[in-house]
C-alpha cells in the first residue's frame, strides 16, 4: 500500500480519476470539488468584504481581506476568495440575497466559475444554452 501527494493540476487529477474508475456521473462532480479557483476581487468596501469573509467561512472555505476591514479603519479592501467550483457557486447564491451591491459581484464571480468549467473542467462538453439559430 502506498500513498503520495498529487499536484493540484486538472490534467492530472482527470487522469487519476479515471485511474481509479468511478461512475461516469461522479467524475464531473468529483472534479469540482477537488480543483481550487482563486479568485482576487478589488475596491470592496470593508462592509463588502466582512460579508464576503464571513461567507466564505460559513460554507467552509475563506477569504484574504486588509486587516483594517472589521473595525473599518480603511475605505477600500481587496479579497482574495478561493475555493473550489462547488464552494464558490455557493457564495455566488448567498451574495445575491445581500445588499451593499453584492447581487452584482455574485453576477461577476458566477462567470467567472461558469468559464472555468466550461474551458478547463467540460472542455468540448455541449453548451446548455439555448440556440435560437
Amino acid at each position: 500500500m502506498n500513498c503520495y501527494l498529487v499536484e493540484n493540476d486538472i490534467e492530472k487529477l482527470k487522469k487519476y480519476i479515471e485511474k481509479v474508475g468511478p461512475d461516469k456521473y461522479a467524475k464531473e462532480y468529483l472534479l469540482r470539488k477537488m480543483v481550487y479557483l482563486h479568485i482576487y476581487i478589488e475596491d470592496l468596501t470593508p462592509t463588502q468584504a466582512n460579508i464576503i469573509k464571513q461567507t466564505m467561512l460559513s460554507i467552509g472555505s475563506d477569504a484574504v481581506v486588509n486587516k483594517g476591514s472589521i473595525d473599518h479603519s480603511v475605505q477600500k479592501s481587496d479579497c482574495l476568495v478561493f475555493g473550489n467550483v462547488l464552494q464558490l457557486k455557493m457564495l455566488c447564491e448567498k451574495l445575491k440575497k445581500q445588499p451593499f451591491k453584492l447581487k452584482e459581484l455574485a453576477e461577476k464571480i458566477q462567470k467567472i466559475v461558469e468559464g472555468f468549467e466550461r474551458d478547463c473542467l467540460c472542455p468540448g462538453r455541449p453548451s446548455q444554452e439555448k440556440d435560437d439559430t
